[in-house]
């Protein structure tokens, strides 16, 4: 069994099982809702959620692009400086991901596609009026075989962007699904254990937190698909988690350190009769872990992307 949605979140309740249940009276499974995979071969080092059997659908059916996905997420490692100094545009880090795919089966396969669809109004069979609609762009667009390409798979890694875009991918997704252009749509994002690590940690040049609430994160990203986003298109979610992170043990140093003068906050009447005592003792405890890991200068992503 692949590593699963975490148990005890609130955004996903966990699935009954039919013989725990037989007569059906537990939580009903709504479709489109996230659920634990079922199926097996998933990297550690990342949280999953599956609608309408996303993963079935890509190992059973797909087996080509579930091995180049499983292959592209088994190698990926971003550091913890490339977290720190993450700038504007495409992070470079994303960028190496999406190249990972794009070069597997000599470039054949994965890659950047605008995918359009023409809609034609006619009368006893003579088109009278041709009208194309938006163009879908994905940031990578498997193939589902060279001989017939679609319907594909299509991934996007939304790293840290505003959390609109989830809606923007998930829009994409229901509409190409809907017009059987893919089959499966995967999202890849922060998980939760890491954007509750990061998240107070690592601040911007500006001093403030870098990885805020109403950025693309797993918490932002699993509501929005309960209650309907992505339409009847199965759904791949994976949240990377601090495994994945090369060089995270200072940012659990920071973590804890933060914890200590937040305790010590909390508690101060243990040890001081005024706040205006204890203050500084607080102060100077925030100071010395927040001096551990200090904001670093933005680097120059490799292309003008939209920040992902």
């Amino acid at each position: 069994m692949a590593a699963a949605y975490p148990r005890g979140m609130t955004d996903a309740p966990e699935p009954i099982d039919p013989q725990d249940d037989p007569q059906g009276e537990g939580t009903v499974d709504i479709a489109g809702e996230v659920r634990e995979l079922s199926t097996d071969g998933w990297p550690s080092g990342y949280v999953y959620g599956a609608t309408r059997y996303a993963d079935v659908i890509l190992k059973n059916s797909f087996p080509d692009r579930f091995t180049d996905l499983t292959g592209a997420l088994a190698g990926f490692h971003p550091t913890l400086d490339e977290l720190r100094a993450g700038g504007g545009g495409r992070t470079v880090f994303v960028a190496r991901f999406d190249a990972s795919l794009a070069v597997m089966h000599a470039g054949s396969v994965w890659g950047k596609q605008n995918i359009t669809i023409d809609k034609s109004v006619g009368l006893d069979g003579t088109p009278l009026r041709t009208t194309r609609t938006r163009g879908h762009e994905i940031d990578m667009f498997g193939k589902g075989s060279d001989e017939q390409p679609l319907p594909g798979i299509a991934v996007e890694m939304e790293w840290n962007n505003k959390d609109p875009f989830f809606d923007r991918d998930l829009i994409n997704f229901q509409a190409l699904h809907h017009e059987g252009a893919i089959s499966v749509g995967v999202i890849v994002t922060r998980g939760p254990g890491l954007q509750g690590l990061i998240g107070p940690t690592i601040r911007s040049k500006d001093g403030g937190l870098k990885y805020g609430q109403s950025t693309t994160h797993w918490g932002k990203l699993v509501p929005k698909v309960n209650l309907g986003g992505g339409g009847e298109c199965p759904l791949l979610l994976i949240g990377i988690e601090p495994e994945r992170i090369t060089g995270i043990e200072l940012v659990r140093k920071v973590a804890e350190a933060l914890a200590e003068a937040a305790d010590f906050k909390a508690n101060w009447r243990d040890t001081h009769d005024r706040w205006t005592d204890a203050k500084p003792v607080h102060d100077a405890m925030r100071t010395k872990a927040e001096a551990m890991m200090p904001p670093v200068k933005e680097a120059k992503s490799l292309d003008e992307g939209d920040g992902s």
